[in-house]
């Protein structure tokens, strides 16, 4: 494995993350992955890599509101192997703080029908705390976390 860093993503790059994004996320955010940079100018995509070049985890450090944040995906099959830790610390390399939103719930289904769990234990093991900030919407239910140096 092998993790790439770049300002823009192939197309079949950009084909393997949707598809990682609608797999991986509520169904209530099919199809969203695309609307994520939308308006951001700086950002950095860290591309993690199998050895057959495929897209096994992704990340991406964006400048919003004049903080740096961030989404990371990791597919199911790679999941609790080190692959969302190793993205994690490529983020914490170019940033000595990182925002993201991280939905705090078990309620939700992902395309297959499956419960979509929350990644936030994860997040805390990685030094990430949970602010008092929460976003409320028909699509989403989520608080914000940070990382600072």
């Amino acid at each position: 494995m092998r993790i790439e860093i770049s300002k823009s993503l192939t197309e079949d790059q950009t084909k393997q993350i949707d598809h990682l994004w609608n797999e991986l996320y509520p169904i209530k955010l099919k199809n969203r992955f695309g609307l994520l940079l939308k308006g951001t100018k700086e950002y950095n995509h860290h591309i993690l890599l199998n050895e057959a070049n495929e897209v096994i985890g992704w990340a991406v450090a964006f400048l919003r509101d004049d903080e740096i944040w961030f989404s990371i995906l990791v597919s199911a099959s790679n999941q609790n192997k080190g692959c969302g830790k190793m993205l994690i610390d490529s983020l914490k390399q170019n940033s000595k703080k990182l925002c993201g939103w991280v939905i705090d719930h078990n309620n939700d289904l992902k395309q297959d029908g499956s419960t979509y769990y929350t990644p936030m234990q994860f997040y805390l093991k990685n030094n990430f705390i949970v602010m008092d900030e929460k976003i409320e919407t028909d699509i989403i239910s989520a608080v914000k976390i940070k990382f600072e140096l």
